[in-house]
């Protein structure tokens, strides 16, 4: 621990600030370096001990100067990479360390160890920064600072930008809302966010490898280092980091002792949670684990002023609903979507009503046993989300829902009178191979109905119950808090018995075809803790040949 015996880290050393500065001032990032590739920087770094500098890996790799970092070099303790008062500080490269299992930087692992020639001394302009323990606790949803020069040789920003600092949930949350497939949960074990909410300066080209800083009383701690966006300051699109505190272990074993600290504040409140609300969430954010109550997300479709079917809100204007509800009555203008149902009594009121624009039907449905028992309808005029009114998570082709694990549905108990409203109702998931044998013992001979592999079925879990299902209504699957639309009723009673179970078109079959007449429904993948995948278009922050080049979309 050097700063035991020397400067403490994690202090700035800035005399005064002009209220209204555009730059930087002397001292006031004192940890911040330019590392730089035959003369051009390349990505920022950090100062963490007199010979060493924290950054990312994909600032290096394919460079192939890992075995040979003599082209590198680290300017610190300056405010302009070229001209202006500060003469800095200058070292040569000895060794560069990217982290063993880094592939690329869409995969994790993005950080990197350089250890310097020669110490640097420590200053006014050059010191280091503070790391955090595998303990430390940093506060979501609170404002930390991003630093480094970005795509142009110009000071570094005042004072630094400000960005929010998100946890992995609302990070993923964030991009998932963009309902882009390539982009969607990308922070997994080790990543972190800091987001904006309006755009506007933020991280650049160059700006990879940097730190976001937060100050705790005073002291600076790095919590993540800059890895990748999708852009200069896009809105609504966080920044993923390399999470500092997951690699402390990494940075002690290659250092041999970096600037750690131990947290001296109180543990900070997290404060990140309710900054998105994602597809799948029950009404402000407290997860009804029964179920039982209205779901925003689900629609009484209505033709003659009957309840047909029901259906699922799956964005702003769009339904996702079973396509054997409309034969005989495909007209669009026959049809009223009740939406944003509410419990008054016994009898349901509706906050919304929206007519039909357009209802397309599988092409290849014939009838229900055949399979493809799956429409889309698009709303005359979309809705607006609130509390009653939400769309549930569709899940993408690869998403695998546990054969015996409990989902929900829409039905009533027969046993009452009069006849009560629909509401959840628990049914266990089963495989092909169980449902096609309760099939073909249950039908008489020369009936069963093949489970073909686009479908689901469901029995109801209570044996002593009599239930009568929501024909061509939802299963809804919870997953850590997000519900996912597995099926819709197809054929059979949707909330039948295990000698008869329900059947349903399983939805996650069906991405591609929603895509291809929708980008607008909200996907979004399980929240596993292996996911770390992202897209092949993002773009990390290190600068091309080209500092001005744009950042690829």
């Amino acid at each position: 621990f050097f700063h035991i015996w020397g400067p403490v880290c994690g202090q700035q050393t800035v005399i005064s600030r002009i209220v209204g500065g555009v730059n930087a001032l002397r001292g006031e990032w004192p940890w911040q370096a330019s590392l730089q590739l035959r003369g051009e920087h390349m990505c920022g770094g950090t100062l963490i001990g007199d010979t060493w500098i924290l950054s990312a890996a994909h600032c290096f790799i394919g460079k192939d100067t890992t075995k040979d970092p003599s082209p590198w070099k680290v300017v610190l303790g300056r405010l302009q990479l070229s001209g202006g008062p500060l003469q800095g500080v200058v070292r040569n490269v000895s060794q560069i360390i990217t982290h063993e299992k880094f592939k690329d930087f869409t995969k994790g692992m993005d950080i990197a160890l350089l250890r310097l020639a020669e110490p640097v001394p420590f200053s006014r302009d050059v010191a280091p920064i503070c790391l955090p323990y595998p303990s430390h606790r940093f506060a979501f949803g609170t404002q930390c600072w991003a630093t480094g020069w970005g795509r142009t040789s110009s000071p570094l920003p005042h004072p630094g930008v400000g960005l929010d600092l998100l946890s992995a949930e609302t990070c993923n949350c964030i991009h998932n809302n963009l309902r882009q497939k390539e982009l969607s949960s990308p922070a997994g074990p080790g990543l972190i966010c800091a987001g904006y909410q309006s755009g506007g300066q933020g991280p650049c080209q160059g700006d990879s490898g940097g730190p976001v800083a937060c100050s705790e009383d005073g002291t600076w701690f790095q919590a993540g280092i800059l890895s990748f966006s999708m852009g200069c300051a896009q809105p609504h699109s966080p920044i993923l980091l390399t999470e500092v505190t997951a690699y402390t272990g990494w940075i002690q074993n290659h250092t041999g002792g970096a600037s750690f600290a131990v947290q001296t504040v109180p543990t900070p409140f997290s404060s990140d949670q309710g900054k998105c609300r994602g597809c799948g969430k029950m009404k402000g954010h407290e997860l009804s684990v029964t179920a039982k109550g209205p779901w925003p997300w689900y629609v009484s479709l209505q033709s003659g002023g009957q309840h047909v079917c029901g259906g699922a809100l799956i964005s702003e204007s769009w339904v996702l609903a079973a396509a054997h509800c409309f034969i005989g009555r495909q007209e669009p203008k026959d049809w009223k979507v009740l939406l944003g149902e509410r419990r008054e009594g016994a009898e349901p009121r509706w906050q919304e009503e929206r007519g039909l624009q357009k209802l397309i039907l599988h092409a290849a449905y014939v009838n229900m046993t055949e399979g493809s028992d799956i429409a889309l309808l698009l709303l005359a005029q979309p809705v607006v989300f609130g509390e009653n009114i939400w769309a549930v998570c569709l899940p993408y082709d690869t998403h695998r829902f546990p054969f015996g694990g409990t989902c929900w549905v829409r039905g009533r108990e027969n046993a009452r009178a009069p006849m009560p409203p629909l509401q959840g109702v628990e049914v266990e998931l089963l495989g092909p191979v169980a449902c096609n044998c309760a099939y073909n013992q249950s039908s008489s001979t020369g009936e069963a109905a093949p489970i073909l592999p686009d479908m689901l079925c469901a029995a109801q879990q209570e044996t002593n119950t009599s239930c009568e299902g929501d024909d061509g209504g939802p299963m809804i699957c919870n997953e850590k808090g997000t519900w996912y639309l597995s099926g819709l009723s197809s054929f059979g009673n949707g909330c039948g018995r295990k000698s008869q179970p329900g059947v349903y078109t399983e939805v996650r079959a069906y991405e591609k075809w929603i895509m291809d007449i929708t980008r607008d429904g909200y996907f979004a993948k399980p929240p596993t803790p292996a996911e770390q995948g992202l897209c092949s278009g993002c773009s990390p922050l290190a600068v091309r040949a080209d500092p001005n080049a744009p950042l690829r979309h």
